[in-house]
């Protein structure tokens, strides 16, 4: 799979990630390769499943900024839904919100581990 094929499977913004990369390809998809390694999205469940608020909002705060340098969308804009309820104190919107994060991080992962 190509950064293109990315694009057509993911909502990933390939032009404004190669961007913030110095448009190289190859360190933008070094990066992206990482993904599935980083602690971040376990701690993040972790959180979840403790019902740790702090660190829910923590992880998908750090996860959000992962994912918006890689250019991961759908990534991104799931994190930041999270991260938005947990500090309205909407809690009961936690789980269906961290459902539809852990979608979008199994997709990710998914497709990255293609390229």
């Amino acid at each position: 799979m190509t950064l293109s094929q990315l694009s057509s499977q993911l909502r990933f913004d390939q032009a404004g990630a190669l961007a913030r990369f110095g448009g190289s390809e190859a360190l933008l998809l070094r990066f992206l390769r990482r993904l599935p390694e980083d602690k971040t999205f376990a701690a993040l469940s972790d959180a979840v499943a403790a019902g740790d608020l702090t660190g829910v909002e923590r992880g998908a705060h750090t996860l959000k900024g992962v994912a918006a340098n890689l250019g991961l969308d759908a990534l991104r804009d799931a994190s930041s839904d999270l991260v938005s309820a947990v500090r309205g104190g909407q809690t009961d919107q936690i789980a269906p919100l961290f459902a539809l994060l852990s979608d979008a991080y199994q997709a990710a992962c998914r497709d990255i581990s293609q390229l």
